[in-house]
């Protein structure tokens, strides 16, 4: 890559972007950035397929806890929902263990804890939302723990669903993608 080539593309994706993917070369700053790109793209099943099966199985569960009425419906706030909503929640309080448990069916019961959880979860919106802003990933040490905890909680909620995202997962030869200038 000559330089000419190099400042057309920092001109187009801004040297700001690019700054943080600075390598000893021109070469290795746009391989650092095509990296992460490859990187980002390869998480994008495996977050699909766990927000998607989180946000079902979450709706599950409250469902459940809401005698089968459809807990989104106590959503408009008069005085009346207001009630509604507080005893919702009281409910939810008494069975969080049934919830978790109905929610994440295959979790040990040792890691299904609210705080486990939330732990792990907050990690995956914080990957999830540089990815789809087009952030770097590429600096995070914990990838492949994110990796493999991601595949994990995908099969806590539904092994068949972990297996269709395993068949989709190219995240470990993301970690390694490098292309030729």
């Amino acid at each position: 890559m000559n330089q000419q080539q190099f400042d057309s593309i920092e001109n187009t994706l801004t040297q700001i972007r690019l700054q943080v993917y600075a390598g000893n070369t021109n070469e290795m700053t746009i391989n650092n950035y095509l990296n992460n790109i490859e990187r980002c793209r390869s998480f994008y099943p495996l977050l699909h397929f766990f927000e998607v099966s989180l946000r079902n199985a979450i709706d599950k569960a409250l469902t459940d806890c809401s005698n089968g009425q459809e807990w989104m419906d106590i959503l408009p706030l008069d005085s009346k929902s207001k009630l509604r909503i507080f005893n919702a929640n009281q409910t939810i309080k008494l069975h969080r263990h049934y919830v978790l448990r109905y929610a994440f069916p295959n979790c040990p019961k040792y890691l299904r804890t609210a705080k486990n959880m939330q732990k792990r979860f907050e990690n995956f919106r914080i990957l999830r939302n540089r990815i789809s802003h087009c952030e770097r990933i590429n600096h995070f040490k914990n990838l492949t723990i994110l990796h493999t905890e991601l595949l994990e909680s995908i099969g806590w909620i539904e092994k068949e669903v972990a297996d269709l995202a395993s068949k989709m997962d190219s995240v470990q030869t993301s970690l390694n993608f490098r292309i030729n200038l």
